[in-house]
């Protein structure tokens, strides 16, 4: 009963003709809400309400906002016909294509595809709020109620070091299988899109897509013949951010499992810990 009270204020919540709709829940990712519209001309629209705390999961909503127009201008991200970057509200078309996590392309065609999209991405404006993976895994640290007996000397290490800081790109940050959708690809969910470092996102990819090193090198080398130019002075160096892709995210699904414990947050705990070791 919650639930469809819940739906019924999202509905009224719309503009016409949206409100008229019907509301069928998804499998929601792990920060947001998903439905489908069915609108009574048998149209569908894709209806994602975003996480109700974004500041606790360093996401900006009005960044996010910002590069989503410009994605939809490169042809990268589904037309958005109405938002509300309050709440993390956002109504797309509907897409039927499965994303990578259901039907992936053959692997040897991911890079390019991948590339291809960075070269799109890249050429936005650099947004004004940035995404540091330093200040970025502190603000989550920081957040935690409990430090687990463990972390301190499986982090010594990793924060001694000295991570790149010599180029700043629009990142989206999070583009795992599931926000990947087709063999467009469109690119959804923009929730942590900022500036960031190019070599982060890449090695975030490797990392999300269980790349090893030469699909890695391939999406590097086709980025940089179809952009026609380097990237920075010293390239991406990828290879550098490879645990902070690891450390941010333990520290994210520490922070997300104190609000909501449950498997799924655990086992990217376990898998991340074991790689930083």
């Amino acid at each position: 009963m919650a639930g469809d009270l819940a739906e019924l204020e999202l509905l009224a919540s719309l503009p016409a003709p949206w409100r008229s709709g019907r509301l069928e829940a998804l499998a929601s990712g792990l920060t947001n809400c998903n439905y489908r519209l069915r609108l009574p001309s048998g149209r569908s629209h894709f209806l994602r309400l975003g996480h109700p705390d974004p500041c606790r999961l360093g996401i900006d909503r009005a960044t996010e906002w910002q590069l989503y127009r410009g994605a939809m201008g490169q042809g990268l991200a589904l037309p958005c016909h109405h938002s509300d970057p309050a709440s993390g509200l956002m109504l797309l078309d509907w897409c039927d294509e499965p994303n990578w996590a259901e039907a992936p392309p053959p692997p040897a065609e991911q890079p390019g595809l991948l590339a291809e999209v960075l070269v799109r991405l890249h050429r936005l404006p650099v947004p004004a709020v940035v995404m540091a993976v330093r200040a970025h895994a502190a603000g989550y640290r920081g957040r935690l109620a409990r430090i687990p007996d463990w972390l301190p000397a499986l982090e010594r290490g990793l924060l001694a070091s000295r991570e790149p800081t010599d180029c700043w790109l629009p990142c989206h940050h999070d583009l795992n299988p599931a926000n990947l959708l087709g063999t467009r690809p469109w690119v959804i969910d923009w929730e942590y899109g900022a500036a960031g470092h190019p070599g982060f996102e890449v090695a975030s990819i490797q990392r999300t897509h269980g790349w090893d090193d030469g699909q890695r090198e391939a999406l590097e080398s086709g980025y940089l013949e179809r952009a026609g130019a380097r990237l920075g002075s010293r390239g991406f160096q990828s290879q550098a951010f490879l645990p902070w892709v690891d450390y941010i995210g333990l520290l994210w699904a520490l922070l997300m499992a104190e609000h909501t414990p449950g498997p799924d947050y655990q086992a990217l705990i376990d898998t991340n810990r074991q790689r930083l070791e």
